[in-house]
């Protein structure tokens, strides 16, 4: 399983860190807050790109 911080989130679907943790606290992106940052699953990177309708052309 491969995890990924949310300056890497940030960098692959081109969206703000700030924006990010603002998904993060509504519960849209699901993140586990591990040391002093936030880690996402690729599954979890999938599922939200899958429910924003955008496919990934990668």
């Amino acid at each position: 399983m491969k995890f990924y911080n949310l300056q890497q989130v940030s960098e692959i679907i081109l969206t703000p860190i700030p924006y990010l943790r603002k998904l993060i606290k509504e519960h849209k992106l699901k993140a586990k807050f591990i040391g002093r940052q936030y880690i996402v699953s690729d599954e979890e990177l999938k599922r939200f790109i899958n429910s924003l309708g955008v496919k990934n052309e990668r």
